[in-house]
């Protein structure tokens, strides 16, 4: 009985080690994606939203913040929508800009 309570013991702090590292990491992108708005290196995501609310009809279902990821040149934010036709529309935006990079999905 000693031996499984001591692996437990190990496996627990294991696991409350792993959840701590994915925190921090989350906690980590987050400011970083704070300071780029305070720095004016991206808009701030009210802009975004303005200007793609300008371009395309639709609600927002989500959207992701991107930093020179998979040999992109800045920040990027990827924005999916739902129009009024029930077509899913995959934007890519320029964050310092609001440029829209990419539209899929909708002709």
């Amino acid at each position: 009985m000693g031996i499984f309570k001591f692996i437990f013991y190990i496996f627990f702090l294991l696991v409350i080690n792993f959840g701590f590292e994915i925190s921090n990491a989350q906690i980590n992108d987050h400011e970083k994606a704070i300071e780029a708005v305070k720095s004016g290196e991206i808009l701030p995501l009210d802009q975004i939203l303005l200007n793609i609310r300008n371009q395309f009809d639709g609600r927002v279902l989500a959207i992701n913040l991107k930093d020179n990821e998979q040999g992109l040149f800045g920040w990027v934010y990827d924005i999916r929508m739902i129009n009024s036709y029930n077509e899913v529309i995959n934007l890519r935006v320029d964050a310092g800009t609001s440029t829209v990079l990419m539209v899929e999905g909708a002709d």
